[in-house]
């Protein structure tokens, strides 16, 4: 599937084409406009003891990490405690270095630095400043983030 850009919105048939490749791969699929990832894993978890599986862009997992979490007490810190306590991954899809240049400065995000590979930029190759850098090496680590690849076909098709 092709990442959106951060300015970009899917239309109706756009976004239930991307839900029947999801679901073609065997699972089942729930879309949401809730910001806070960990919202979403106390909301879906009333409902399943199934794992949890978040698919996102490279610009929304830098939203997930920006935000400072008002409506949990302990902040950032434990809402990813909450949400990787519960048997959760999030699959994250590459962006172009362009496309994430543009969602970064659009966030306000700062202390964000990557390497590319081909224009491409993976999750495996986001480097956030200290202290959060080393959080978000062992979420990498530890396999609660998982980094997916574009296929070779659709990087060509892109460029």
């Amino acid at each position: 599937m092709t990442p959106f850009k951060s300015e970009e919105l899917p239309g109706i048939s756009n976004l239930l084409a991307r839900v029947d490749t999801l679901r073609a791969r065997g699972g089942n699929v729930l879309v949401f406009r809730e910001q806070e990832l960990s919202a979403m894993t106390t909301f879906v978890n009333r409902y399943t003891k199934e794992p949890v599986r978040f698919v996102v862009g490279l610009s929304l997992l830098i939203r997930a990490f920006e935000d400072r979490y008002k409506k949990v007490d302990g902040t950032f810190l434990e809402a990813l405690s909450r949400l990787l306590a519960q048997n959760v991954r999030i699959y994250a899809y590459p962006m172009t270095s362009k496309d994430l240049q543009e969602a970064v400065k659009s966030l306000s995000a700062t202390g964000w630095e990557w390497s590319e590979t081909n224009g491409w930029v993976s999750a495996q190759q986001l480097h956030p400043e200290p202290p959060l850098g080393h959080l978000y090496a062992f979420v990498l680590a530890s396999n609660f983030l998982v980094p997916m690849q574009i296929p070779a076909a659709l990087r060509a098709a892109r460029d």
